[in-house]
Order: C-alpha cells, then sequence, then structure tokens
C-alpha cells in the first residue's frame, strides 16, 4: 500500500492543478485501504452489494446484499439415463446426488446458498431454463419453495432482472428499479 500511495502521490505531483479535484484511485476493492492520501473520491458501489467475487480482506465488514431467489420447480430423486446401477454407484462414490431438484432459470452467474449444501452437478450439466442442483439426503424442498443464489458481479448480474425486490423484517418492503446497462 505504501508503494501504491507513493505512486499515485508522485503521478498527482505530475498533474496540473485543474486536473487534481478528481483523483479517483480507488475501487470497492480497495477503497477502505484509503484512510489517507491523495485519493479525493473513490468508487465503492460494488462493496454495498458484496458479490461473491468482491469477497477480500479488505471488505470483511460488509455482508452480501443481493440475492436471486428462483423457484424450485421439481425435487427429484435423480437418476441417470442408463442402467440404474450407474446412479447408485456413483451416488455410492458421492459423485451423484441422492436428492436434487430444477429451479426456474440457470447458468446463473452465482454461487447457490440456499438450500444448505445446494450444489451444481456436472453430470446433468447446466441449463438456461431449468437448472438442476444437488442437494443434500436429508433436505426438504417442495415444488413452490425458493431457492437463493448470491451473485459473483453485481452489475453484470443485476441487469438481467426487473426491480429488485427490498426485504426487511420478514416481508418485501419496496421495488428499487436496477440501473439500466451502458
Amino acid at each position: 500500500m505504501k508503494k501504491a500511495s507513493a505512486k499515485a502521490a508522485e503521478f498527482v505531483a505530475a498533474l496540473d492543478p485543474d486536473r487534481r479535484r478528481i483523483l479517483n484511485i480507488g475501487g470497492s476493492k480497495t477503497a477502505l485501504l484509503h484512510g489517507s492520501g491523495v485519493a479525493n473520491e473513490v468508487s465503492i458501489g460494488s462493496a454495498f452489494v458484496l458479490p461473491k467475487d468482491f469477497d477480500t480482506p479488505s471488505l470483511d465488514g460488509f455482508q452480501p446484499a443481493a440475492f436471486i431467489a428462483t423457484p424450485i420447480l421439481k425435487a427429484v430423486d435423480p437418476v441417470l439415463p442408463g442402467p440404474a446401477t450407474i446412479s447408485r454407484t456413483l451416488r455410492a462414490l458421492g459423485l451423484f446426488p441422492r436428492k436434487g431438484c430444477y429451479l426456474y432459470g440457470g447458468k446463473w452467474m452465482a454461487e447457490p446458498v440456499f438450500p444448505e449444501g445446494m450444489k451444481p452437478n456436472g453430470l446433468i450439466g447446466l441449463s438456461s431454463n431449468q437448472q438442476f442442483m444437488g442437494l443434500p439426503a436429508d433436505a426438504a424442498v417442495k415444488p413452490g419453495d425458493y431457492a437463493f443464489l448470491r451473485p459473483t458481479q453485481s452489475e453484470a448480474v443485476l441487469q438481467h432482472f426487473g426491480a429488485i425486490a427490498v426485504f426487511s423484517t420478514g416481508r418485501i418492503v419496496e421495488f428499487w428499479p436496477a440501473l439500466p446497462m451502458g
């Protein structure tokens, strides 16, 4: 940080005074590291949403603020095409789940967070309209329940949806439009 601050100060010193009015030197991952120095403006938008790609030690005090909620369409005891022994053998080896579900949509730029232990399965693969997700054997889900995923990027993911439903005190209290792309 000392080296970066020294280089930034060197750069600022080379600027005409009228070019020093806005010195954006920090972004979401580094903004809180600039307690003093030459920066007089930082961009910290993604840190407030805290997508998975922004999990850094400098943002440890933040919590994720946006999740994708998608309905569970089907709850299944999954089997692969072909002889049943294939699915049984892969389950015994821990390579194929005992339970699973299909989510509305798919190929999310997001990591599953709920139900706990939910994860994609490489043997069934990805789908953009009904995503299969493996579940722990004790998971209790049914069609109409919701699965939640944490976006990996805020701007790239949130643009794919309508308004953001603001959830507080156990209910949706308002809707915020996502900023348009561009």
